[in-house]
């Protein structure tokens, strides 16, 4: 085995993963469209995965409550009749000794599939504003705090779901300018109560969450994928910012949280180059000293990038989406290329 950092293992709440490589989550649209549960077509969208040589999972995003869909075909944490969907669905990857993760996701206002616009069906965000990237012609209504109330209990049942099905914690989703990521947001969150305001209103239902997730999944892994900014690096925000992003980041390691998964809010997942996410993953992983572990994925498509990310300190874990999706041999490959040579030393 190569002796590269990439390929070092880690621990994660007891849960050792043999190497650094995470497969990000990516929306197969592979779900029943009537109960969100993982069937024969994810299955087979995810097999490749299991046998990729990753060391951890995360799965893509799962609605925690029926008003919370994305889309048609996206995967559901809504009900308890899906454990054993799920449970069956781990097998695979239990089988092949990688731990996954649970993505738990409110769309709010982003909503993608115009179908699911039924007769009485109502969108809800921080606030009556029209999503920035909004596809389908809609304005949110806000949500009454105790509604809010209600989303966290939402959350907290889907937690508990995840942890029966077997998987080894959950990530909260909190960006690409879904419900959490437009609380964060002062562009759709203009709210003059305690979510609203500065940054620390603004987080607060996130915050809130965290202490939420933390007692239900107790010694699992806790993570939060977190929309850092809503402009790529180098660009003007046109709302929340760096500076605000790192204060949420400290917050939230004081919280417990294992894992800031780093990504873009409203400006998406989508940016130049390769390694796009590099100089938000290095902020927020210098402001919060090396815990948690964190996350950089976008464009990675070397075995070089990957090790100078890592030997770099710009992040502990390395996500692969599209390339990884692309070429699932791509860890195994890229095991037998880090060599003195191709690394220039």
């Amino acid at each position: 085995m190569a002796s590269w950092r990439c390929f070092e293992p880690v621990e994660l709440r007891g849960v050792r993963l043999r190497n650094r490589f995470v497969a990000a989550p990516m929306a197969s649209g592979t779900g029943d469209e009537e109960s969100g549960a993982p069937g024969d077509r994810s299955r087979e969208f995810y097999a490749p995965l299991a046998a990729s040589g990753v060391g951890l999972v995360v799965l893509e995003h799962a609605a925690v409550r029926a008003d919370g869909k994305v889309r048609r075909g996206q995967f559901m944490m809504d009900q308890d009749d899906l454990v054993e969907p799920y449970r069956a669905f781990l097998k695979p990857f239990k089988e092949a000794g990688v731990p996954v993760v649970a993505q738990l996701n409110h769309a709010g206002s982003a909503i993608k599939d115009p179908r699911l616009l039924t007769p009485g069906f109502e969108a809800v965000s921080a606030s009556p504003v029209r999503h920035p990237r909004d596809e389908v012609g809609l304005t949110p209504r806000y949500l009454k705090e105790k509604e809010i109330f209600q989303i966290e209990e939402h959350f907290a049942a889907a937690a508990r779901r995840a942890l029966a099905a077997g998987f080894a914690g959950v990530e909260l989703h909190a960006c690409h300018g879904f419900l959490l990521g437009q609380f964060l947001s002062p562009v759709t969150n203009r709210r003059s109560d305690s979510y609203g305001g500065g940054i620390d209103g603004r987080s607060l239902l996130l915050r809130d969450l965290v202490d939420i997730l933390r007692g239900v999944v107790k010694d699992a892994i806790l993570a939060v994928r977190l929309g850092v900014s809503d402009a790529l690096p180098g660009e003007k925000s046109p709302g929340l910012d760096v500076e605000e992003a790192v204060w949420v980041a400290r917050q939230i390691a004081l919280q417990g949280v294992d894992v800031v998964d780093v990504s873009g809010n409203l400006c998406g997942y989508d940016g130049p180059g390769e390694a796009w996410w590099g100089p938000f993953a290095r902020r927020i992983r210098e402001a919060c000293g090396g815990r948690p572990q964190v996350i950089c994925s976008g464009g990675i498509r070397s075995a070089k990038t990957a090790e100078e990310l890592l030997e770099g300190r710009v992040c502990d874990l390395v996500g692969l989406g599209r390339p990884l999706r692309q070429n699932p041999g791509l860890v195994r490959g890229w095991e037998g290329e880090l060599s003195p040579e191709t690394l220039g030393r």
